[in-house]
């Protein structure tokens, strides 16, 4: 007899995989790259005066910051789905009235 996986057939949450929570970091870090890439753009033709420093420790936390982002985004996604509570995962939409 075998097992049934746990989803949306079974009744039964799935559980937490860690392992798409760090490609999710991963993904966030590329967008994060994406948009200093657009920012030192932006940056590099205004007049303001910034040191190297100043710009690589900017980009440093826009990257960190957007991983963070994703991981997270990862996390409460994958909560959400193991809720046990029916409520919790039911798509509540507002009366139009």
């Amino acid at each position: 007899m075998s097992k049934a996986p746990a989803g949306k057939e079974s009744g039964t949450p799935p559980g937490f995989n860690g392992f798409k929570v760090p490609w999710a970091a991963f993904i966030g870090a590329g967008i994060g790259v994406v948009l200093a890439l657009f920012l030192e753009t932006f940056i590099r033709n205004t007049p303001a005066d910034l040191s190297k420093n100043r710009l690589l420790y900017l980009y440093g936390v826009v990257v960190a910051s957007a991983a963070l982002f994703g991981s997270s985004i990862e996390s409460m996604r994958q909560l959400q789905e193991a809720s046990p509570e029916k409520e919790y995962r039911q798509k509540q939409r507002a009366p139009r009235g």
